[in-house]
């Protein structure tokens, strides 16, 4: 399972690094451990205080469950947890998330981590459970999953007076106190509570369409109000900002990957953690011969190379594999150049990332650099276009012949990643002959088109992957439309180096 973590959320938690051996609670261990899922920064902040109650609101489905035991594990201290679960039993909780049994403690004799199956429970029985940790248990962590099981039997003065009253003794214990509710009666416990959060889920085009929204967070200002999230492999993801998801400012202040240590690009087929039905943004390219990126045009070019770096590094690093940028400005080559510097050795680069240029607005046509504009065939540097044109039929003969697969033609086979701006050629790429060209010339394809205003030929959409990446509130969500719309949100990886491109479930 992929556990990620953001810098924001290694920074929240530097100074509380610790772990519970639930085997042997009485001798905690202090030690740097990997939490799960992905929380904002305000969120991290706030839950560090010696005392707070929390709500978290939510319609049936919209993870507050998951939210709780994400929150749970990126809690990370040595309280003593409390756990009332009035909706799944211990069994189901392990069923749903198999993650959460490293907390469940083996010895009932010992404090830590506790889980209650509340279900058959009367009302003041649970309310007597909760009292009596405040109580008795020094600043205890308690979760109540859900508060409306107990609430729903009481009327409303005394429902207000028992809130009332927790709050104090909750005070008085230095405990934290997490409601999950699924009521949205505003001035009863959203009034008295430190901290408010609301989830929410949509459906559109047969996606889920996830929103955090975080109502208050007494005494911490916000950053950010609103964030998408994911409730993948049954934990909290939220999507990061886009000011985060820039990984230049990231390279400029670290020594070029390529000089420290050997590229490892995360996610590999041999990982253990991945399942199945995992996508991996890495095999991106490799999986596909014809990929449109519609962007909108507030994503910068830097962005853009930022959520593309993942499989371009991995293109880049597979022997005879090069790369072509056409129809761009210098501006983008340089900043291609530039990121792939901090990966790569500068010879390695130069030699996977081509320099002739196809130019559709020059009567040249083929272009070597900027500065000169003469006939490159049989140069060092220079692309046999004839070539390239049977590398299709080429791959498809060896595919359908094993006995090519060990000739020198197998091994000596190259393959180029064809990246083409396409935002001022949408007349060309409306053109059903002209896309065949390309098909038929390069071996995969990559047609970007920014800011597109109009539609566009069904005979150019329905060609291999269609995604489009749009700007929502301060998060990048992707949809991939081809056979299945799937819906994507962004985040930093644990290593820093690259963005994942996690599903919206």
């Amino acid at each position: 399972m992929y556990q990620g973590m953001s810098e924001s959320n290694r920074n929240s938690s530097n100074d509380d690094n610790n772990s519970i051996n639930n085997t042997d609670v009485d001798r905690p261990r202090r030690r740097k451990r990997i939490t799960m899922g992905h929380l904002p920064w305000e969120l991290l902040k706030f839950v560090k205080n010696d005392s707070y109650s929390l709500l978290v609101k939510g319609k049936p489905g919209t993870g507050k469950t998951t939210f709780a035991l994400t929150l749970l594990d990126n809690l990370n201290d040595d309280s003593n947890y409390f756990y009332i679960s009035t909706r799944l039993s211990l069994k189901q909780l392990s069923f749903y998330y198999p993650w959460v049994e490293k907390f469940f403690s083996k010895d009932e004799n010992k404090s830590g981590y506790r889980f209650e199956d509340a279900r058959l429970d009367e009302p003041e029985s649970l309310f007597e459970r909760i009292t009596n940790q405040l109580m008795d248990v020094k600043s205890p962590v308690i979760i109540i999953d859900t508060w409306d099981t107990i609430a729903s039997f009481m009327d409303r003065e005394s429902r207000l007076n028992n809130e009332r009253v927790l709050q104090i003794w909750r005070e008085r214990a230095g405990a934290k106190l997490i409601f999950l509710s699924e009521t949205f009666d505003l001035g009863i416990l959203d009034s008295i509570v430190d901290g408010v959060i609301t989830l929410d889920n949509s459906i559109f085009e047969s996606n889920n369409n996830r929103q955090m929204t975080i109502n208050k967070l007494r005494g911490l200002p916000i950053r950010c109000s609103s964030y998408s999230y994911s409730l993948y492999h049954g934990v909290f993801y939220i999507s990061d900002l886009i000011g985060d998801l820039n990984l230049f400012s990231t390279f400029e202040k670290i020594k070029p990957f390529f000089e420290r240590s050997t590229l490892i690009i995360e996610g590999s087929n041999k990982s253990k953690s991945r399942r199945p039905d995992d996508f991996d943004v890495k095999d991106l390219f490799m999986n596909n011969n014809f990929i449109s990126i519609f962007v909108e045009d507030e994503i910068s070019n830097e962005l853009l190379i930022s959520l593309l770096l993942k499989p371009l590094c991995f293109w880049i690093n597979r022997t005879n594999y090069k790369m072509m940028l056409n129809n761009f400005g210098p501006g983008f080559r340089y900043l291609c150049e530039r990121i792939l510097n901090y990966h790569f050795s500068k010879d390695k680069v130069t030699n996977k990332l081509l320099t002739p240029e196809i130019d559709f607005s020059s009567s040249f046509g083929i272009l070597r650099d900027s500065s000169e504009k003469k006939e490159f065939h049989g140069s060092e540097n220079s692309i046999d276009f004839e070539r390239m044109k049977n590398l299709k039929s080429v791959n498809w003969e060896q595919s359908t012949n094993p006995k090519l697969h060990d000739s020198n033609l197998a091994q000596d086979e190259t393959k180029i990643l064809n990246i083409l701006n396409a935002s001022n050629l949408l007349s060309l790429i409306d053109d059903e002959s002209f896309l065949k060209v390309l098909q038929d010339t390069f071996a995969t394809n990559v047609i970007i088109v920014n800011n597109h205003k109009r539609n566009i030929n069904f005979h150019f959409t329905e060609k291999g992957i269609h995604i489009k990446i749009n700007l929502v509130g301060k998060n990048i969500l992707i949809r991939l439309m081809n056979d299945d719309i799937i819906l994507f949100e962004t985040i930093i990886d644990r290593s820093r180096l690259f963005v994942e491109w996690r599903p919206v479930l």
